[in-house]
């Protein structure tokens, strides 16, 4: 299993570079999905679960607390989102930074920690035996 996690996170954050460094008309594009600013809410996605598969990655066998684990795979996933943004100026033609994707990118990664948080807390909840 931690073999086929990692790989997974792998795969996705290489899936995110290429999904943001690629001509936007080379991706294929749904007719049926035109709602406005559904590129935002693909950049939510895109970290959302970026955080989800890191965070799963590198709680296997960790030092790390969960907290300090959510709170560093935040950090790389707005860190990362942010350098993904400047390279779109830099290195593509077609494509440009954009500041309200960067914040898209960190309130998906954001969500997915909350989340993460709240499912921790409940399952915690659950196992506490009571008296």
């Amino acid at each position: 299993m931690r073999n086929w996690i990692l790989s997974a996170a792998i795969v996705w954050t290489l899936f995110i570079i290429y999904a943001c460094l690629t001509k936007a008309a080379d991706i294929p594009q749904a007719s049926w999905l035109d709602i406005p600013n559904k590129d935002k809410i693909v950049h939510f996605t895109f970290y959302f679960i970026f955080t989800l598969l890191w965070v799963r990655v590198i709680g296997q066998n960790s030092r790390f607390t969960s907290k300090q684990i959510r709170l560093y795979v935040f950090l790389a996933a707005a860190f990362f989102g942010g350098i993904i943004e400047m390279c779109q100026g830099l290195f593509t033609t077609e494509r440009s930074p954009d500041i309200l994707d960067a914040l898209a990118n960190a309130i998906g990664s954001a969500i997915s920690v909350i989340i993460l948080w709240l499912l921790e807390k409940r399952s915690n909840k659950i196992n506490i035996p009571s008296h």
